[in-house]
């Protein structure tokens, strides 16, 4: 089972980008791990992290495409029930990626390699 499969299998078929879009997700986040990690190759054991980046790119992607759905409460008033929604601050593309990885670097330092 390689990273393509294992991300199609975690997310429902209605919230998958077309196949093209698929595979330069793939791609990129494979880029930035082995760019982070100092290699030229992706470990086998880092599959499972990998499709994982890759789904929390593509659910990113949606909330940065789609603000208007992810409005979130700023205030609630008890008294005369009264609740403020706000918006969320939306990310940058890349600081957006280089965020999703880091949430992941406790996995990714296992593989990293130093540069002399």
């Amino acid at each position: 089972m390689n990273v393509l499969d294992i991300v199609k299998a975690k997310l429902p078929e209605d919230e998958l980008p077309d196949e093209k879009l698929l595979n330069v997700y793939v791609e990129e986040v494979g880029q930035s791990i082995m760019t982070y990690c100092n290699r030229e190759d992706i470990p086998r054991e880092l599959q499972f992290v990998h499709a994982n980046i890759v789904i929390d790119l593509i659910n990113a992607e949606k909330r940065r495409v789609d603000p208007e759905g992810q409005t979130a409460v700023s205030s609630i008033k008890e008294g005369d029930v009264q609740v403020t929604f706000g918006s969320t601050r939306l990310e940058t593309r890349e600081r957006e990626t280089e965020k999703l990885l880091f949430d992941y670097v406790k996995q990714l330092n296992r593989f990293r390699k130093l540069r002399w």
